[in-house]
């Protein structure tokens, strides 16, 4: 796929953050993505790059990860989000279709609980923000679904999720522990209430990592959301199937966007 993005970064107060941006201008309000645990966003360009088609698009590297970097404490949710907060606010974004997955589905929906004029709507994508369980029991349905789903993954984006992931355990160490305890133990639920944006929930059916129980909790605490699953699929789905990822989430714009 023809690669429409550009890599760009921009120097915050106290961090740097790079991110992909480009695709089509329109009315619409810009997809804002925000990539998974201990993985480059550039693991996501082709699905990106088809969003690209019909949205003008920003996908940044979280802060403290890749070539980001962040605040010597960068310690929570809200850290990372007010990180993401500022950096919308240097790029003059107003309003945002905001997508996240993993780790960037928690970091999302923090935004939208705490910056909703900033939340033109919220796609969270098999995401954390509920405790997932002890570690040796994550570890024990991560090495089940690996194998799994690894044959249906591209080259491409395989070589690129474990590259970046490498890079960042061993250069970005304290960070990588830091989000793995987030995921584990910190419990969003109590924010999900105070989200009035649209809200679509997308996960995939055979999701080990987050188990679908989670998104169905996801989509039962946000008043108004839309749980889709996704048949047949695995936690990395939306990085290498554009093809499925792309056509649900503009079928949800367009339904956002149609009343302006």
């Amino acid at each position: 796929m023809k690669q429409k993005l550009i890599e760009n970064n921009i120097k915050l107060e106290d961090c740097n953050i790079y991110y992909w941006e480009g695709g089509l201008a329109s009315n619409s309000a810009p997809i804002v993505f925000l990539p998974g645990w201990a993985v480059s966003v550039a693991t996501y360009l082709e699905s990106l790059n088809a969003l690209s088609e019909r949205h003008h698009l920003i996908a940044p590297d979280l802060p403290g990860f890749c070539k980001s970097t962040s605040p010597k404490f960068l310690q929570s949710y809200d850290d990372y989000a007010n990180c993401i907060i500022d950096f919308l606010d240097r790029l003059n974004v107003k309003k945002a279709h905001l997508i996240g997955h993993s780790i960037g589905g928690a970091i999302a929906i923090k935004i939208a609980a705490s910056r909703p004029s900033l939340v033109s709507s919220l796609i969270v994508v098999d995401s954390t923000g509920i405790p997932l369980g002890s570690l040796p029991e994550v570890v024990l349905r991560r090495s089940i679904e690996m194998p799994a789903q690894i044959g249906a993954i591209k080259f491409k984006p395989l070589t690129q999720m474990l590259l970046s992931s490498l890079h960042n355990n061993f250069f970005k160490t304290r960070n990588v522990i830091q989000t793995a305890w987030l995921s584990l133990e910190k419990d969003l639920r109590p924010l999900l209430s105070q989200i009035n944006s649209p809200c679509l929930v997308l996960w995939g059916e055979n999701d080990l990592f987050t188990p679908l129980k989670l998104g169905q909790e996801l989509a039962e605490g946000i008043k108004g959301s839309r749980l889709v699953v996704v048949e047949g699929e695995y936690h990395e789905w939306s990085m290498f199937r554009p093809e499925k990822f792309a056509p649900i989430i503009f079928d949800f714009i367009d339904e956002i966007e149609a009343p302006r």
